[in-house]
């Protein structure tokens, strides 16, 4: 397990390898979350946002992620599992 700085490079990396949507661990930290990389069919992202956030977690689309992260950063880390 690694813990790395959310960056495009690493979101772009990411999509490439098939993940669709960065996800809140459950249990933590909002002030300092982290986050992991997961594979949710596009058509269903919007539906998993819904369900995730009634145990307060945050589910976003690496696609929409891409193309924000130089304007609005993530807070918190990324943990890799390689």
């Amino acid at each position: 397990m690694k813990i790395v700085d959310i960056t495009k490079d690493t979101l772009i990396s990411a999509q490439k390898e098939g993940f669709t949507v960065l996800i809140t661990k459950f249990n933590s930290d909002p002030l300092n979350p982290t986050w992991i990389f997961d594979k949710v069919e596009k058509d269903k992202i919007e539906s998993s946002k819904k369900i995730l956030s009634e145990n307060y977690q945050l589910c976003y689309s690496i696609k929409e992620a891409i193309m924000t992260v130089d304007s609005r950063p993530f807070i918190g880390k990324l943990q890799l599992n390689n």
